[in-house]
């Protein structure tokens, strides 16, 4: 199975792996790619990036820090990951995503791009690929 092995260099952040994951299916046959993370702690979206959108992955990366806030009283951190928020987020992304492919190119729109989720890092990371034929 094709993957992609992404090293992340933040606890929280979103990485554009567009270029690699194009490359990747370049020469694959089919009709759509899945993405799988096999992660408990990152995920995979698609989002804005490019001109005009070059703050978009910063601003999610604050929003979802804000939004699960790493000093509640998290039940999980007494269970020795000490990451609960990093699973919270995770449960706001998703774990895979789909997307048409057509000539061996992702049928994503204009403006679109493919992000790795990271919310427990730094650490590398694992993003199977499938091709449905």
């Amino acid at each position: 199975m094709p993957e992609l092995t992404i090293q992340t260099e933040r606890k929280t952040q979103l990485v554009n792996v567009t270029a690699q994951l194009e490359e990747l299916v370049a020469s694959l046959e089919g009709f759509l790619v899945t993405l799988f993370v096999p992660h408990t702690t990152a995920g995979v979206l698609v989002q804005a990036a490019g001109d005009g959108a070059t703050k978009v992955a910063g601003d999610i990366e604050a929003a979802l820090e804000a939004l699960v806030d790493e000093a509640r009283p998290w039940a999980h951190l007494h269970e020795g990951d000490g990451n609960p928020w990093s699973h919270i987020r995770t449960a706001l992304t998703a774990s895979s995503v789909s997307i048409p492919l057509a000539d061996g190119r992702l049928k994503l729109g204009p403006r679109q791009a493919v992000f790795l989720a990271e919310f427990d890092g730094p650490r590398e990371r694992t993003v199977h690929v499938t091709v449905s034929r």
